[in-house]
């Protein structure tokens, strides 16, 4: 486990952090101060665009799931001073305990920093404009070879808020637009659930943790850097991501049901009879385990309870998940840290599974059914894709008529009509196009600068040489990544303010 933690980082950091701990604080603050973390405040965990403030965010739902994370920790380092481990395994974890606990914190808190506008029907508005754009006369115009075409969308009909997410810790967020927050690789590698890119995934339908893609193709030197540096094999999950994930599948589904409950679209009468013949069944399946008939005991309690209906149920059932948790990943414990384990710690088959089950289809049937968060999807789908629509006039512009918005050439950009590519270009934030700039050059900004300064070149011709050498198609997907890396980013009021002014349905001032 020790050479799996390591504080070695894509770019030697200017920070002298010489210890595990030290490394785990500083990659926690690099998160938590990072734009990309505050605008999670204004994405919606399930309603978007919410008044009441009592309703989770993205950013209040990530700061649960750190806290399960953490709790977590606990219970496996409770777990493993109790075991009949090597001597060496417990000195380890109790030594590092705080480095390990705020690697899984923090990957918990980033869990979700690639989301979308509008959660998952903002990822299927993406994938769906991707496809839609496979096909469109203007690109076959660009680039004739069908396989060309599907390769250089592939990312993106693949897309997640996951890929996203590793995006921009390890390229959007800094001013370099290289090494993004440069976070060790130790938290690199526990951040990822899924360890196949788009390309890798077609290829490997029935991997262990390929049910979506994990990283671009643009980010793929990075994990297998990471990957190779903590000598993790190739697609293999970090054994601290194990515990992320375990600590979202136990944090979300709650949550979600209580939002529906504080907005009044969950009536607790009916929720505790669907819940309580749900565990009935579970109770039935599994020989009448304890918890069953505890957590029905909570649903069913009397007045005077010091703490409220749900809340008991809520800190019943939490409290045996993460022990569950805890307990397979102890007993896992070395076809975790040896790369063998190939399922969740909350996989089918186990109780807490189809405890969680119980509330996944209570909330399919009566929560995301409702009227209230289909109407937001819908609207939340037609804004995004309206705002993808409107940036194809960028895509469709040839290499060199790009390069007229890139170098604000009044001339070229007047010759070729380029007057609404321009305005749109000009939207587009300034960290992402250096993100874009960086790639084009293999170079961090700073770093092209002062070799042009040693080199005594001109900063602007040496770029403008770098993208007509670059091939067509390199640059070309680069430029998509580009326009999803700034519509991505967008809160849902932003989005829906964009798509008013871009769609001319409200003119801003």
């Amino acid at each position: 486990m020790e050479t799996l933690n390591s504080i070695v980082r894509h770019r030697t950091s200017t920070a002298q952090h010489g210890s595990l701990l030290a490394s785990t604080q500083s990659d926690r603050a690099r998160l938590i101060y990072s734009a990309a973390f505050r605008r999670l405040q204004q994405k919606a965990q399930v309603f978007s665009l919410e008044s009441n403030s009592s309703v989770r965010s993205r950013l209040t739902h990530s700061i649960e799931v750190s806290h399960i994370g953490r709790y977590i920790v606990a219970r496996v380092l409770e777990k493993i001073a109790e075991s009949e481990m090597p001597d060496e395994t417990k000195k380890y974890w109790d030594i590092n305990s705080l480095s390990l606990s705020n690697i899984v914190e923090t990957a918990c808190l980033m869990h979700d920093i690639g989301n979308p506008p509008f959660g998952h029907f903002g990822e299927a508005a993406v994938s769906e404009w991707a496809e839609s754009v496979a096909q469109k006369d203007w690109f076959e115009s660009l680039f004739k070879d069908e396989g060309i075409r599907k390769s250089l969308t592939l990312d993106l009909t693949h897309f997640d808020g996951n890929p996203q997410g590793f995006r921009i810790i390890t390229k959007l967020q800094g001013d370099d637009g290289f090494y993004g927050l440069n976070l060790t690789y130790t938290q690199l590698a526990a951040f990822l659930k899924y360890t196949y890119s788009s390309a890798e995934k077609t290829k490997n339908e029935n991997a262990p943790f390929s049910k979506k893609i994990g990283y671009f193709s643009t980010e793929e030197e990075v994990i297998k850097s990471a990957w190779k540096s903590l000598g993790m094999p190739e697609h293999s999950r970090h054994p601290l991501g194990f515990l992320m994930e375990a600590s979202d599948d136990i944090s979300y589904c709650i949550s979600d049901i209580e939002d529906g409950i504080e907005k009044k679209i969950i009536n607790m009468d009916h929720f505790k009879e669907k819940v309580v013949h749900g565990l009935t069944e579970v109770a039935e399946k599994y020989n009448n385990p304890k918890i069953c008939k505890t957590l029905i005991d909570k649903l069913e309690g009397t007045k005077g309870n010091t703490i409220g209906i749900f809340l008991s149920f809520k800190t019943e059932l939490s409290n045996f998940l993460v022990d569950s948790v805890a307990e397979k990943f102890v007993t896992n414990y070395e076809s975790i840290v040896n790369f063998r384990e190939k399922e969740e710690l909350v996989c089918k088959g186990t109780l807490s599974y189809d405890l969680l089950k119980v509330l996944k289809i209570y909330t399919g049937d009566y929560l995301f059914t409702s009227e209230e968060a289909e109407c937001m999807e819908l609207s939340g789908f037609k804004i995004i894709l309206g705002i993808l629509e409107e940036f194809e006039c960028i895509l469709k512009l040839k290499k060199e008529h790009f390069l007229h918005l890139l170098n604000n050439n009044f001339d070229g950009i007047k010759q070729e009509t380029l007057h609404r590519q321009r305005r749109l270009f000009n939207r587009l934030p300034e960290k992402h196009l250096n993100a874009y700039k960086a790639a084009i050059l293999s170079s961090s900004i700073p770093d092209f600068e002062l070799k042009c300064d040693r080199e005594s070149a001109n900063l602007k011709n040496e770029f403008e040489k770098r993208i007509r050498e670059l091939n067509n198609e390199v640059e070309w997907k680069l430029r998509l990544h580009l326009i999803i890396d700034f519509v991505s980013g967008m809160t849902d009021q932003f989005s829906m303010e964009f798509f008013q002014m871009v769609k001319g349905i409200n003119v801003s001032k």
